[in-house]
């Protein structure tokens, strides 16, 4: 390729649009011109159509690494809908055809090939890679190739590595959410220092996000629910929890669904064709939705609880509006959440004794039994470790022990156990041949393909037996517990990831104590940083746009709560007068950071509730002093203050104060 093309006319000819969005020209430039780019660019902003249309300009092909089975079809589809030449290969199609996209990559017939990470260390498509090179490497979801990314997978680590050895130097890395470190250290990963960063698109015009304080527990946030809910028209509406408890509380209020891993694939397949298909779905889930829903109208976005960062905040919050048209993005906002958040860091970042302990006890349930391997719960595991905090605690530290190479963890079994028919097989094959309800198409067709062999335990995986009867996973549970104990008997197998040592001889886990601290700290400043935007009084947008590493300069979105209707100007036009603002800023300076928000409110307001007159703040001189106003506003005018600059937030013995700031002191004494 020795000239680029025009630009605009390729983007016409392959995909039919008239116009790049913005940022979207400069990329293709850069990576049809060679240069190696780390881009961070938020979903519905156009990432994949970076690296889709370079890679007609090349004369091979562009590998794309891809994590998620489901997306990498559906996108190889859009493709060929426009009659671009792309294959992926995963586990979801068979050898045949994973040898057909292969033969048609290799004969130049293909440019876009999508793989999983896990396919690069098979030897089989290792030498394919070898003996066709392809002009640009891919990696999607970039994330996930840092430790400090949100969504860290140990198969994307050995992405840079392979490449190297595969002579690989075209690299570009794509993500929707990546902070300036962590696509530093993606550089690092993929071994390449030369890797430029760019971060684009954060700007999102039609969103107004908006923090909601909610004092009084879950009560006042349910409440909080239930008056946006009120003001809803049309579209949809998202409410992201961060457990599966509160997804379960919250839609047990009237309009309300719920989705979260906890549940059946048949109950999350429904949850999903809900929200798809119903003209205003309103559905509460946990992180586990999102991935790879594309519904354009999605009104709103609630956070009930406070996210662990602001990746995932953005990425879940970003969802709202991808039409683009007007859409609010809502944090629900109590000092309280942050708790959760801590109990989340803890169980994730058990302390190292407990990993080490984890460890010595594998080894020694190992040494005592005969077997090579470990089949046991992390629930079960836990219960031989009582210093450990949980088995959720126990699960990452396992993860933990496996990524220090101490132990093996095999792929998840699940489904598995063993059945055994107590009627006769021969007379129930005649009686059920007709296969009438779903419980005579299991019966029939087990005895059809086992026979004789059913009347001993055989070992038996609830996937293959629904698809020889052709029903799902759900249906064969429930067919099999409905028969249970009548025509045939089941007994449940190990469900999870067998544990091997990784060696025998190896008495102590490797750990490094330095840096599971600096996780840990890791994470709790990535939730302070969460913190911190929700209660800072700058433009919540340009918070956003500068934390992912974009240049926000001058600007405001003009359309958050804290750009429209909280600046002094605001507040004058609201009936309030220049004489209240001062009393409430001087009120301020009397306190100097001693009381909170509400508090001080209350003073000024004149309340006589029993936590004012216990703390004889009925007897300061401020008391009272905006009694004229309506409590409410008293309070909405502090926010606003606060909102403004006018007056800052303070940590005072673990609790939130406010004081005067250096702007507020010369707002009071002007003039």
């Amino acid at each position: 390729m020795n000239s680029l093309p025009d630009l605009e006319n390729l983007l016409r000819k392959y995909f039919g649009f008239e116009g790049f969005l913005d940022h979207q020209k400069d990329i293709v430039h850069r990576i049809a011109a060679g240069e190696n780019l780390c881009v961070v660019m938020p979903t519905g902003a156009g990432k994949s159509l970076c690296y889709q249309l370079p890679a007609m300009l090349n004369d091979s092909y562009t590998l794309v690494i891809s994590p998620l089975i489901a997306l990498m079809a559906d996108q190889v589809a859009a493709l060929q809908r426009r009659n671009i030449p792309a294959a992926f290969i995963n586990s979801s199609i068979s050898f045949a055809e994973q040898l057909h996209a292969v033969r048609e990559t290799e004969n130049g017939r293909i440019k876009l090939l999508y793989v999983a990470p896990e396919r690069l260390q098979t030897d089989f498509f290792y030498d394919f890679l070898c003996r066709n090179k392809p002009a640009t490497l891919v990696v999607d979801e970039a994330h996930c190739i840092s430790e400090w990314g949100h969504d860290f997978r140990p198969s994307y680590r050995r992405i840079g590595t392979i490449a190297e050895r595969a002579g690989i130097k075209h690299i570009c890395a794509f993500t929707a959410t990546a902070t300036p470190d962590v696509c530093a250290d993606i550089a690092v990963q993929l071994k390449s220092p030369e890797m430029q960063l760019v971060a684009a698109g954060f700007r999102r015009p039609n969103l107004t996000f908006k923090v909601q304080e909610c004092k009084g527990g879950k009560d006042a946030k349910l409440s909080a629910i239930k008056k946006l809910l009120e003001k809803k028209t049309s579209g949809a509406v998202i409410i992201y929890a961060a457990t599966r408890q509160a997804v379960d509380e919250l839609s047990a209020l009237p309009g309300i669904r719920g989705y979260h891993a906890g549940m059946s694939n048949d109950e999350r397949k429904c949850a999903q064709e809900y929200f798809m298909t119903d003209p205003a779905p309103v559905l509460a889930a946990t992180n586990a939705f999102g991935m790879g829903i594309d519904r354009p109208d999605v009104r709103m976005v609630i956070h009930y609880q406070l996210p662990g960062s602001l990746e995932a905040y953005y990425q879940e919050a970003g969802r709202a509006g991808r039409d683009g048209e007007s859409a609010e993005c809502i944090l629900l906002f109590s000092y309280a959440d942050r708790y959760i958040q801590n109990f989340l860091i803890e169980m994730n970042n058990p302390p190292p004794a407990v990993i080490r302990s984890v460890y010595r006890t594998v080894r020694g349930l190992l040494a005592s039994s005969t077997a090579a391997e470990l089949e046991i719960s992390a629930a079960e595991l836990q219960r031989h470790i009582p210093e450990s905090a949980s088995d959720g605690q126990i699960s990452a530290a396992l993860g933990i022990l496996e990524k220090a190479g101490a132990i093996i963890r095999k792929s998840r079994q699940t489904g598995t156990g063993k059945l055994k028919f107590i009627q006769d097989v021969d007379s129930l094959r005649v009686l059920h041949q007709e296969e009438k309800t779903q419980r005579s198409r299991f019966i029939h067709r087990m005895t059809v393909r086992y026979g004789s062999a059913l009347k001993d335990f055989l070992p038996v995986n609830i996937d293959s037996m629904a698809e020889m009867c052709q029903l799902s996973p759900e249906q064969i549970k429930r067919v099999i517990t409905a028969l249970n104990n009548d025509i045939l008997l089941w007994e449940s197998g190990f469900s999870g990831r067998a544990i091997e040592l990784a060696d025998n001889n190896m008495t102590e886990a490797p750990l490094d104590d330095k840096e599971l601290n600096f996780r840990r700290e890791y994470e709790e400043q990535r939730l302070n940083a969460v913190i911190h935007y929700a209660t800072t009084s700058d433009c919540r947008q340009k918070e956003l746009i500068g934390y992912f590493g974009e240049k926000p300069d001058n600007w405001q979105c003009n359309c958050c709560d804290n750009c429209a209707g909280h600046s002094p100007e605001a507040l004058l036009a609201s009936g309030i007068s220049e004489n209240d603002i001062r009393v409430a800023l001087r009120g301020a300076e009397l306190f100097n950071g001693r009381i909170g928000a509400v508090k001080l409110a209350q003073i000024l307001a004149g309340s006589r509730s029993a936590g004012i007159i216990a703390g004889n703040y009925h007897r300061n001189v401020c008391f009272g002093a905006l009694r004229k106003l309506k409590a409410a506003k008293v309070e909405e005018l502090i926010r606003s203050l606060i909102a403004s600059g006018l007056l800052e937030r303070v940590e005072r013995g673990g609790y939130p104060c406010i004081r005067l700031s250096a702007s507020g002191k010369a707002k009071l004494y002007e003039g």
